[in-house]
């Protein structure tokens, strides 16, 4: 939608007094999805031609701000925002306002659409943020798209839905947060989902795995396999049988070691199911519930009293860069979830940070709080690309082949089938001893008896006991497609090979260099700053390749190597190999963690910052050390664990 030449500022609210004497008639406009039977959201449109006498989309933003005040102000209407804004609206009569930087993503096949995830790269609804140049990493400049969109991430990330070993999360309990542990978080994150299990036919042709009880059966999130699983797929799980690694039944109890089937966040009829499809829609029609879109905020207004400081509001950008500010009730509530990047930004912007910081920057320091952008980290990754053979085919094929191309649509569209309704279903965790051989272990040992500077000594000795403790280090999946390397021949199908490293050791940070919203801070990863980083992750990219040597890949893919080749084969070149190509995870976690002051943290063990009565922090940047899974049931587990702290229920 657009409105007087911007986008507009979208009210989302059942009642729309505030709006009235603008429209003569205001209607729920109910979007159907197309690719599902059920509505996917509801919104109030405004107008998309304006007169001298009709109102901008910011000029009602202004004005439904200027009359009302709030309990909760949700900074980000991402994965987390939208779960607390959920829970909150559900089950209080509190008011809450959502602020969104982004637009809606319904009706939008971009997201909506499986086989899309990641296409979002470069477009409006991707932030657009980039890691400074890595000075351990050949100089490189890496992407770090995130998600500007309702939904953030869940939106547009690999609709990857998987869990860590209860190991990972049983360290934020460790490092100093009571009741921050495996047996607390699992079952926040079974009340996050619902699992569909495969149909007998999906299971018989794609050998689907699967245990119930270790999911949700009624949370928001529909969490199922897609009807579709690519031949090369199949082969990851052969070949790493074939390798010696454990096929795991059941990655999600808290043992998620080996190789094995994984569920992605979609619905049966596979549509991607994101935070605002799954958690806003049910309360659009909520009494006590606004969210606007394209409304970014630019900082929190702060004042000192009796020893803390309080939030009393935030100011917020319109879409015409007019300014207006959101007003807290007494006693009400700030939540920061604008994610790992924008979070500490806020924070910094608003005077919480570290005053040697903020003072050049003319900012008044309203509490100095030096963790706030540190301890940032994500995991790292590298990348193989290996060629198909004829007549095997990967998503490459709908880009050269055009008759495909449209058959694959109409199925998708009339059927629910097909290429388009896959992301990703298999996942190899792999421990220390499958990636390594004997010799190489003793190496280990070796280069981790000195801890590096990067890291502080707790986590260290957690890490360091970790990657000889038999749960994943490294993870092996395939992305469906050609994703790394300098040729790609026409007509040909490809498929890649993601690398991670899923325990590093360097941390990096998050800072601003501006007193401006409008200018994204340094990002600086900070990735292979340790001798374990790079050693690990190149022994673990060297070893990937071992996967298409095997019987399995064997029948399946060129025996030529595409990327890197066969030019790369010593210790030393696989180093440098990494060092010139290595990605982020787009794991990105820690620049506002939940630690004790007394180690850098930013939240307490209730999420509020530190020095502050009534902010708190509820997103990934809170998470202080890296867990051995993709984040999304992380992120959704968080924010239904904050949801019940501030209300003040009962756990699950």
């Amino acid at each position: 939608m657009s409105g007087c030449g911007n986008l507009p500022c979208v009210g989302r609210l059942k009642h729309a007094d505030y709006l009235s004497e603008h429209f003569a008639s205001i209607k729920l406009a109910v979007l159907d999805e197309g690719y599902s039977t059920r509505h996917r959201s509801v919104v109030f449109p405004l107008p998309s031609k304006c007169s001298s006498s009709e109102p901008t989309g910011a000029s009602v933003g202004q004005e439904i701000l200027g009359k009302t005040s709030f309990d909760f102000i949700i900074v980000g209407g991402g994965t987390t925002g939208l779960t607390v804004a959920r829970r909150l609206a559900r089950t209080s009569s509190k008011n809450i306002l959502v602020l969104e930087a982004g637009r809606s993503g319904v009706n939008d096949p971009l997201i909506t659409i499986p086989k899309n995830s990641f296409a979002f790269l470069g477009t409006d609804i991707d932030w657009a943020y980039n890691i400074a140049p890595q000075s351990n990493a050949a100089g490189q400049t890496i992407n770090l798209s995130q998600g500007k969109v309702l939904g953030g991430d869940s939106a547009v990330n690999g609709l990857a839905w998987t869990r860590g070993p209860k190991e990972d999360y049983d360290t934020f309990e460790e490092l100093g947060s009571p009741g921050w542990n495996w047996d607390n978080l699992f079952g926040f994150m079974k009340m996050s989902e619902k699992l569909s299990t495969p149909s007998p036919a999906a299971t018989r042709e794609n050998g689907y795995v699967v245990r119930p009880s270790s999911f949700g059966s009624s949370g928001p999130i529909d969490v199922s396999f897609p009807s579709y699983l690519p031949l090369q797929h199949k082969k990851l799980v052969q070949a790493s049988i074939e390798l010696g690694h454990n096929f795991n039944e059941d990655a999600y109890g808290g043992n998620n070691t080996g190789v094995f089937y994984s569920p992605s966040s979609q619905t049966r009829n596979a549509v991607r199911e994101s935070a605002e499809y799954a958690y806003l829609d049910p309360v659009l029609t909520s009494q006590n519930i606004v969210v606007f879109t394209h409304a970014m905020v630019s900082k929190l207004q702060i004042e000192s009293k009796t020893g803390t400081s309080v939030a009393t509001g935030v100011h917020v950008q319109l879409p015409d860069k007019s300014g207006a500010f959101a007003k807290l009730k007494k006693h009400g509530e700030v939540i920061l979830s604008a994610g790992v990047v924008r979070t500490p930004q806020l924070l910094e912007l608003s005077g919480i940070g570290d005053k040697n910081i903020l003072s050049p920057l003319g900012i008044d320091v309203k509490v100095d709080l030096p963790g706030v952008g540190t301890n940032y980290e994500d995991q790292p990754l590298t990348i193989l690309t290996y060629k198909l053979k004829s007549p095997n085919l990967s998503f490459d094929a709908l880009d050269y082949n055009a008759t495909l191309k449209e058959e694959q649509q109409k199925l998708y569209d009339t059927q629910q089938q097909g290429f388009l309704t896959f992301a990703q279903a298999v996942i190899n965790m792999a421990p220390l001893g499958s990636v390594l051989t004997p010799n190489e272990i003793s190496t280990a040992k070796s280069i981790l008896d000195t801890k590096p500077a990067s890291v502080p000594q707790d986590q260290f000795d957690i890490i360091k006991r970790k990657v000889f403790s038999g749960i994943p280090q490294a993870e092996y999946i395939l992305f469906n497609s050609f994703s790394a390397g300098d040729v790609k021949e026409p007509n040909s199908s490809y498929i890649s090979m993601a690398v991670t490293h899923l325990h590093p050791l360097s941390r990096g940070s998050i800072h601003i260099t501006s007193t401006s919203i409008n200018d994204h801070p340094k990002i600086d990863l900070n990735v292979l700053a340790t001798e374990w980083d790079l050693w690990f992750l190149a022994k673990a990219t060297a070893y990937g390749r071992k996967f298409f040597t095997t019987d399995a890949f064997k029948e399946i893919v060129e025996p030529v190597e595409v990327f890197p080749g066969a030019s790369v084969s010593s210790e030393d070149q696989w180093k440098e190999f990494v060092k010139k190509t290595v990605n982020a995870g787009y794991h990105s976690a820690g620049s506002a963690s939940l630690l004790p002051r007394s180690k850098n943290g930013v939240v307490d063990k209730d999420l509020k910052v530190y020095g502050t009565s009534n902010i708190r922090v509820i997103d990934l940047s809170i998470v202080p050390m890296p867990v051995a899974t993709h984040p999304q049931t992380i992120a959704y587990a968080v924010a239904e664990k904050a949801a019940t702290i501030i209300l003040g229920a009962s756990q699950p």
